[in-house]
């Protein structure tokens, strides 16, 4: 979520923030054809242990406790990778002598690296927010649903270079490999505010970790 947990205020509510985002890519890289197979792209093996990304989020108050945030990756020259989706946040919860709020977020997210894989992601939270003064502290959990689909071969059966895959795990007559999995997903974060300023912090579970970091304004 990487923001503050209370809504944005109805029509007049309105933020922009650039996020940065750190994968542990580790038990990921050895993944894939055999390197030295016949259409493997593979030469080497990879010493990455980390993926890094930016993204814009741009956040919208609709009415009353709704909000909706969408959100994509910046064009960059010379990288082949995309990335946009968009959350739907309710505040269905807001205590009325503390200051505890709970939300429902909803999400997808569409991915496309490099023309070699795509993934989408579905996804529901429920978030509970603790605000003192320009301070909160927000954490939840909920379940995600992900498909990722894997480049195979093309119309004559040749990898051509693209091959993610080993052409051998292809079904017939398919160019591609669909992968789902469904998971509960478990976060925790904090955001601070100064005038119409706000920095968050965020760290998501699924399998393995992601940690975010996020600056913007909010009006």
């Amino acid at each position: 979520m990487l923001d503050n947990p209370y809504p944005l205020g109805g029509f007049s509510g309105f933020e922009v923030g650039l996020s940065a985002e750190f994968i542990d890519i580790r038990d990921i890289t050895h993944l894939g054809c055999a390197i030295g197979s016949a259409g493997c792209r593979n030469t080497s093996a990879t010493d990455e242990s980390e993926w890094r990304y930016s993204r814009i989020t741009i956040g919208k108050g609709l009415f009353k406790d709704f909000d909706l945030f969408v959100h994509f990756m910046p064009s960059l020259a010379g990288v082949r990778i995309s990335d946009f989706g968009a959350d739907l946040r309710w505040s269905f919860y807001q205590a009325a002598f503390l200051p505890i709020n709970m939300a429902l977020v909803t999400y997808f997210d569409h991915l496309n690296f490099r023309d070699e894989f795509t993934n989408q992601n579905l996804g529901a939270d429920v978030i509970v927010g603790v605000n003192v003064e320009n301070f909160s502290l927000y954490f939840g959990g909920g379940y995600i649903q992900s498909d990722g689909t894997f480049v195979g071969v093309d119309g004559n059966g040749n990898c051509n270079g693209t091959c993610t895959v080993d052409p051998a795990t292809i079904p017939a007559n398919a160019h591609s490999v669909t992968e789902r999995l469904n998971a509960t997903h478990t976060v925790v974060g904090l955001n601070m505010e100064y005038s119409n300023l706000f920095a968050a912090a965020e760290v998501d579970r699924y399998q393995d970790a992601v940690y975010s970091l996020k600056l913007g304004l909010r009006f």
